[in-house]
């Protein structure tokens, strides 16, 4: 019996290909297209830095000694101002974990995510999602939900920090500790001031501390 030769690792790339060229223009247009909208999806709906491919420039990145201050090699520069001196803990259940993924003027921003407690955390009583770094939420009871909800725009204090916070999916029981933002401040490349990042009854914070308690479901 003749023996066929193993494919190697360049067969194995090209076979994708190879099977695009066979088809029809029609049914690889819409392979292709069904393809990009999978990965789109999978790009933004996942808490992941696609192996350091998504991640922040965190080697570009420098914080001031008393992180109020962050600069960069091409001349931006940031002022952050801190609500108060003390340390914040949000403790509950991470009802949604969003990476940013647009084009920010803050690229040390990683993450969106909602905290809730009580009521808030059971989507039987309680519908919330995120979309453009606000909460919307409604809920079915005859009186206003008991408990807490958050939604907390987060710096991570360094990457150790980051990394930690991918690891949180939805539904986690977490516990988020930091100092409270309470206005970012945005310079150009000129020191021109360009405007500010300051959000509208949610939390930013310097995430400094990041627990995952468990790895739940959702509560009814």
């Amino acid at each position: 019996m003749e023996k066929r030769p193993s494919p190697t690792l360049g067969s194995l790339l090209w076979l994708p290909i190879g099977l695009l060229l066979n088809m029809s223009p029609l049914t690889a247009a819409t392979l292709t297209l069904l393809v990009l909208s999978a990965c789109g999806t999978l790009y933004y709906s996942l808490n992941s830095d696609f192996f350091g491919l998504a991640a922040p420039p965190f080697a570009k990145i420098t914080f001031s000694e008393d992180f109020t201050g962050v600069t960069m090699p091409d001349g931006r520069s940031w002022k952050i101002t801190y609500e108060k001196d003390t340390t914040s803990t949000f403790a509950g259940v991470a009802r949604k974990v969003i990476h940013w993924r647009e084009e920010t003027k803050i690229p040390f921003a990683t993450h969106d995510i909602l905290v809730t407690n009580g009521d808030y955390s059971s989507p039987g009583q309680v519908t919330a999602r995120v979309y453009n770094h606000a909460v919307y939420y409604q809920w079915y009871t005859d009186s206003p939900p008991k408990g807490t909800i958050n939604l907390l725009h987060i710096v991570p204090l360094n990457e150790e920090i980051y990394h930690q916070l991918l690891q949180i999916r939805d539904w986690n029981l977490v516990t988020i500790k930091g100092r409270e933002i309470l206005r970012i401040e945005i310079f150009d490349r000129l020191g021109k001031f360009e405007g500010y990042f300051q959000d509208e009854g949610c939390n930013s914070i310097l995430v400094t501390s990041v627990e995952v308690l468990a790895r739940g479901t959702p509560i009814p």
